[in-house]
């Protein structure tokens, strides 16, 4: 490559890339205002990509009476009505 080609490059780079960081708030924005009204995390790890995570799950552990399998040795657990976790 040579030095003119390297010169250049930045400036197509970041149009492209402020291009893309434009399209990528509009489409989720809507997505995006949901989940927070909701109380949901909204992490972005990369360009047109969202995780969305419901916080209330940071308050659920296994179940200690079924250690989270949902079922005991007489069936369904009780304790968390065999989903496998509880409230902390």
């Amino acid at each position: 490559m040579n030095a003119t080609n390297t010169d250049l490059r930045p400036a197509i780079v970041n149009p492209l890339r402020h291009l893309l960081e434009l399209l990528d708030r509009r489409a989720f924005a809507e997505l995006d205002r949901r989940a927070r009204a909701q109380g949901w995390q909204v992490i972005r790890p990369s360009l047109l990509t969202r995780v969305y995570r419901n916080r209330n799950f940071d308050s659920l552990s296994p179940c200690a009476a079924c250690a989270g399998e949902g079922v005991t040795v007489r069936g369904a657990c009780r304790t968390c009505v065999g989903s496998g976790r509880v409230r902390s």
